[in-house]
């Protein structure tokens, strides 16, 4: 019995001493990025109607393998909604993600600068809102490092008509939300959509 269970230790030691490995190895990567060449840049092609830009911008590895940055952009208020990203990506898997995301929304190619200058400039526009990024944005800002393009010609509008406009996700903190608008902008000037009821 002492020995198994001296085994099963010695196990879940090295499992996550080999966890550990790898998000350290996946970080340094991550952290390196600009050393790597844009493989792609997807938006999906309805961002500027419904005022959220799901972007995916990925660069290929020596070993061809693909590091993955995926940012959620509400450019009407709240500014970088969500981030992941991810590195040692193999083709197949990050096939597999595109098709998932194309079964939700159709998506196109864009420039990268014009992914950096939706994401930078929300962030900046929800900043004086007194919203800031998802925490994880301190990892996955260094897959945009190298991109961001001052010449890029897109003109973007944050807020709508004028105000800020919340649109309630399903898993927002409603309330905090429009308490921060009230306190930063005053009661008459932004518009929200509250959450639908749960049924």
């Amino acid at each position: 019995m002492k020995k198994r269970r001296k085994e099963k230790e010695r196990r879940k030691k090295q499992s996550r001493s080999s966890s550990y490995y790898e998000y350290a190895h996946s970080a340094y990567l991550i952290k390196n990025a600009k050393n790597y060449p844009l493989f792609e840049c997807l938006i999906n092609t309805d961002w500027q109607g419904k005022g959220m830009a799901h972007i995916f911008l990925s660069r290929k590895q020596p070993s061809n393998k693909l590091i993955l940055g995926v940012y959620l952009v509400d450019i009407f208020c709240l500014g970088l909604k969500n981030t992941f990203c991810n590195a040692n990506l193999s083709m197949e898997e990050y096939q597999k993600l595109k098709l998932s995301i194309l079964k939700e929304t159709a998506i196109s190619a864009y420039p990268p600068g014009k992914a950096c200058k939706i994401i930078f400039g929300a962030i900046e526009y929800a900043r004086r809102l007194d919203f800031k990024p998802q925490k994880d944005f301190d990892l996955s800002q260094y897959v945009l490092e190298g991109l961001q393009n001052n010449d890029c010609d897109l003109t973007l509008e944050f807020g709508k008509d004028g105000k800020p406009l919340y649109i309630a996700g399903p898993d927002d903190d409603f309330e905090t939300i429009i308490e921060t608008l009230r306190k930063n902008v005053g009661e008459d000037n932004f518009h929200f959509i509250a959450p639908l009821p749960l049924k």
